[in-house]
């Protein structure tokens, strides 16, 4: 087994050295994964991410969601390392968090029971669902609380692996469906 903090290590390097060359590709990858899941296509309330840098840019596909016609929520960090999502728009304001990231401005989804589709941030995953995350676990604490949105990740092949090479915890929360941006690899299995 190899240690959350190096998969991590690994997955960001892989993830600079990718994006470095192929970030506008990655941009429009995503786009055409994401769209072209059917959870995605049935969906209305869509939890998507605001990439940071050296992430798989989303910009695109929540400026693709808007325009479909979704409602786009957006997480905030909330007190107790919990996550509270924001509607946005296009007129949505964003401040800057104290760890660096962008965050909206508004008021949060009272029932986040309403979302139906989740784009689950991460480094690595496994054919299985298993991710490893940013660190902190919020992602963890969250995915309970939306038992029935559809969970998805989408990974470089790079930071995909057959079974995890690293240690998966009671409290670390699976994805239902992980995509890559070259080729696809899709699990449906139950969360657990």
């Amino acid at each position: 087994m190899i240690e959350k903090a190096e998969i991590r290590k690994c997955a960001q390097a892989n993830y600079r050295d990718y994006l470095t060359g192929h970030g506008s590709y990655a941009m429009q990858a995503l786009v055409q994964i994401v769209t072209g899941l059917p959870a995605w296509q049935k969906a209305q309330r869509v939890a998507l991410t605001l990439s940071q840098t050296g992430e798989l840019p989303t910009q695109l596909l929540i400026e693709t969601a808007l325009l479909q016609g979704k409602d786009v929520f957006l997480p905030r960090v909330a007190p107790k390392r919990q996550l509270e999502f924001i509607p946005i728009n296009q007129d949505t304001t964003y401040e800057r968090h104290p760890y660096g990231m962008l965050e909206p401005v508004g008021t949060p989804l009272s029932e986040v029971e309403q979302l139906d589709f989740v784009l689950v941030p991460g480094l690595a995953y496994s054919q299985a669902g298993d991710r490893v995350g940013f660190g902190g676990g919020y992602y963890d604490r969250f995915l309970i609380r939306v038992p029935n949105a559809a969970t998805v990740g989408v990974t470089l092949p790079a930071n995909y692996y057959p079974t995890p090479i690293w240690p998966v915890e009671v409290c670390d929360y699976r994805v239902q469906t992980v995509r890559l941006l070259k080729g696809v690899q899709q699990q449906d299995d139950e969360n657990s």
